[in-house]
């Protein structure tokens, strides 16, 4: 690099005075003095420049050289891959609905939401009265079928046979008398109770005859006359201490009693039938003329039918005991027994139910029933949780998919939880993604390994990040 350096003076001044010849020599000094000035700073300048540039030259080759190591190194030592994130919501890994397993109105409802119980502890307790009747039913049904069985085992007697030849006979011989209709007797019988009804029915309805009154009044005119005799007789012992104990006063008290029924019968028979009276006596003859007409229609196809079913029957029972006993009915006594049993122990089962108990150690997450409410077998009553035992189910998209394997660490953190960091392992991938949201996913499954698990809740937001194994 070159670099010139103009410096112009001014021509001297040849018309000055003595004092200006000195403020002229004063005046060339200082521009002597400002040209080396300029000159020295020129070179200075020039000099810096050069060193700038051989500088640059310099630090322009370290420059390549550091590039060209770095792309060598780059070609050596691999660089590692951004984890793989993704988001998602704490989930239960471990979750039991309780159901009935028989029906009944609930009596007692043990916990309530968040309490803490232990496998075994009561949760709900049903009415239990109905239960046991059913298993007293059981037990009642069971014995009868025993005793059935007893039955079809027992030896035929020939008092067995004795009395189904008996019973067959009997049978028979009603058989024949309704084929052979009412006798003459019967049919006589018939038309006299008939006749007799309608003569009661008809002596209510005309009332009393003349020698009926007049044969009454007699009556109770006699009845009057002894009840005065016994009672001048009692008079004369009457102021004995024993009067009443005496003859005259039993024999006063005897007519005084006939005297009162000859009365009410007179009495009575003046008075008439009473429309009651007159209804009761029309039905009875209405009742034997329908007894009589049934008579005269006999036998009936219904009769005989009844009859000789009624053969049938008997002779069917003695016929089954000649020919012994079956193994067909021992057989069914035998499974009449077996069914017993399994309803008994149904019905115990049933009463033992009727307490719910706890089916393993958790928090009591729901309770749907209450006292007093009528609660089906198969409904769902609790639901209870173990919370030690979370996971974390993420979404992990199709394109960081293949990092992720079965086994792998993962750091999860929980939003509003200042940074704690918990750890996990990849228990499942899903085989199949999907594409609610129109990016595709793959549910990951994360379940957490830290010993204590306090802060966490079911519903939270997390985010795991997928630890590369190096």
């Amino acid at each position: 690099m070159s670099s010139k350096l103009r410096i112009l003076f001014t021509p001297p001044i040849t018309a000055l005075g003595k004092g200006s010849q000195t403020m002229s020599r004063l005046l060339r000094k200082s521009l002597s003095l400002v040209a080396l000035a300029l000159v020295a700073g020129g070179a200075f300048l020039f000099w810096q420049i050069s060193t700038n540039v051989n500088r640059l030259g310099a630090a322009g080759a370290l420059a390549d050289n550091q590039v060209q190591t770095l792309s060598q190194l780059s070609q050596t030592i691999p660089i590692s891959a951004t984890p793989v994130s993704a988001v998602g919501a704490i989930e239960l890994i471990t979750k039991r609905q309780v159901v009935l397993e028989t029906s009944g109105m609930v009596e007692q409802v043990a916990v309530v939401v968040g309490d803490q119980v232990k496998q075994g502890d009561l949760l709900i307790a049903l009415n239990t009265k109905q239960l046991e009747w059913a298993v007293t039913q059981a037990e009642i049904g069971l014995e009868k079928a025993r005793v059935d069985l007893e039955k079809a085992n027992e030896a035929i007697e020939q008092s067995d046979f004795d009395q189904a030849e008996a019973n067959l006979l009997s049978a028979k011989e009603n058989l024949a008398l309704v084929q052979a209709g009412p006798t003459k007797e019967e049919l006589e019988a018939a038309k006299s109770s008939l006749a007799a009804a309608w003569a009661s029915y008809n002596d209510l309805k005309a009332g009393p005859k003349p020698s009926q009154l007049t044969q009454a009044k007699a009556s109770l005119k006699q009845a009057e006359i002894a009840m005065q005799q016994a009672q001048r007789a009692y008079d004369k012992i009457a102021w004995q201490p024993d009067a009443g104990a005496s003859g005259e006063g039993a024999a006063l008290q005897n007519a005084s009693i006939a005297y009162e029924s000859a009365k009410a019968s007179y009495d009575e028979l003046v008075a008439g039938a009473t429309q009651a009276d007159l209804q009761s006596a029309l039905a009875g003859a209405q009742s034997a003329q329908d007894a009589l007409n049934k008579l005269q229609k006999k036998p009936t196809p219904a009769d005989v039918a009844s009859a000789k079913a009624s053969v049938a029957s008997a002779q069917g029972a003695l016929d089954k005991l000649k020919k012994g006993k079956d193994a067909g009915d021992v057989k069914a006594a035998e499974l009449a027994v077996q069914s017993a049993e399994i309803g008994l122990e149904q019905a115990k089962l049933d009463l033992s139910n009727a307490r719910v108990m706890a089916p393993m150690n958790g928090i009591v997450l729901e309770v749907n029933v209450e006292p007093g409410q009528q609660g089906s077998s198969g409904t769902v009553v609790t639901t209870v949780a173990d919370t030690s035992k979370l996971k974390l189910v993420v979404n992990v998209e199709q394109k960081d998919i293949s990092q992720v394997k079965i086994g792998q660490k993962a750091e999860i953190t929980i939003y509003g939880l200042n940074g704690q960091v918990y750890h996990g392992v990849v228990d499942k991938i899903a085989p199949q993604g999907e594409s609610s949201t129109g990016t595709i996913t793959f549910p990951v499954t994360i379940r957490l390994t830290d010993d204590s698990l306090a802060n966490l809740k079911p519903g939270m937001n997390a985010t795991a990040t997928f630890v590369n194994e190096k």
